[in-house]
């Protein structure tokens, strides 16, 4: 027996009118909740589908992002999150960027250092972007 576990899915409809009704993990729940709707719908169907497909593996991103006054060199604003992706995006990658905020008459008035690596790679990301935060605060203050 396979350790896959399945999840039931029923179903109504073809084409532009087709509608997921409900999905369960037991395959009687799903035949008794297809058979009440059934009565009042003759096309409701129960399909089988795997619950957590083997393509997708769960990997975590770091993401940091510094706010820098593009005056004075201050640092605004720091901080930081993590969230959920598919491993296979970008695994064992670490990018930063810079980008400036500025008005419409075109005066920057801030600079932004974004960066993003893989979770594991956090130590290295944080090294990365202080390097970057360290040369634009230097570029402001004329150093």
């Amino acid at each position: 027996m396979s350790d896959q576990q399945i999840a039931y899915v029923v179903t109504s409809g073809e084409y532009s009118d087709y509608r997921i009704r409900g999905v369960f993990l037991d395959e009687l729940s799903a035949r008794k909740y297809a058979d009440e709707l059934n009565r009042s719908a003759s096309d409701v169907q129960v399909e089988e589908h795997p619950a957590r497909g083997p393509e997708f593996t769960a990997g975590r991103d770091l993401s940091l992002w510094t706010r820098i006054d593009a005056r004075t060199g201050d640092i605004e604003r720091e901080w930081s999150s993590e969230s959920a992706r598919d491993a296979s995006e970008h695994d064992g990658q670490c990018s930063t960027q810079v980008y400036s905020s500025s008005l419409a008459t075109g005066r920057v008035l801030a600079f932004t250092v974004s960066t993003r690596a893989d979770v594991t790679h956090a130590e290295r990301a944080r090294k990365s972007h202080a390097e970057y935060v360290a040369k634009k605060r230097a570029e402001v203050l004329g150093l």
